[in-house]
């Protein structure tokens, strides 16, 4: 089997930066959708027991649901502002996790891990009514590395589920 155009990479990639990005932050600043923050990680399972890399300004977060009790307990609402993403693929046949029969290249382009940088700036709100209460825009840069969801692939994959999944996180405000 042939490999994927790097046209089909280009496109694959960046229409599944755009829908990440276009999904997450809005979810990290609305006090009504954070209970979804756990969604947009890997979970371990048996065949692929990896967890999730996260680091947030320096310190290590062990798992998704801590990141989202951060947001539920200490953020009372946040306003996101992407200025700019950018992303590339990092291996475009990416198989951990997947049976034997799963095994091999990928003909769409929806088995490949991809690296996507995000910068923007953000509002951090004192409380989630107040708006005069908000903190002025940081700068912020986020890295994620995005792995394909196994279980969106496939004609038998539930509706709605993220077709990528982030796998290691690293976000820094810019000082």
């Amino acid at each position: 089997m042939a490999d994927l155009s790097e046209d089909t990479e280009v496109k694959v990639a960046t229409d599944a930066a755009q829908l990440f990005v276009d999904a997450f932050y809005p979810t990290l600043g609305n006090p009504k959708t954070r209970g979804n923050i756990t969604s947009f990680y890997i979970k371990p399972t048996l065949t692929s027991p990896q967890r999730p890399d996260i680091t947030l300004n320096g310190n290590v977060i062990s798992d998704p649901s801590e990141v989202q009790k951060i947001f539920e307990t200490q953020i009372p609402k946040a306003h996101y502002e992407v200025q700019s993403f950018d992303c590339h693929v990092i291996n475009p046949n990416y198989n951990v996790g997947l049976d034997d029969a799963a095994l091999g290249p990928s003909k769409d382009g929806k088995k490949m891990s991809i690296v996507a940088m995000v910068s923007g700036s953000v509002k951090y709100y004192k409380s989630s009514e107040d708006e005069e209460a908000r903190a002025e825009p940081r700068g912020f840069t986020e890295t994620f590395v995005l792995v394909p969801n196994q279980e969106a692939q496939g004609p038998k994959a539930a509706k709605g589920l993220k077709g990528w999944l982030i796998q290691s996180q690293n976000f820094r405000l810019v000082l």
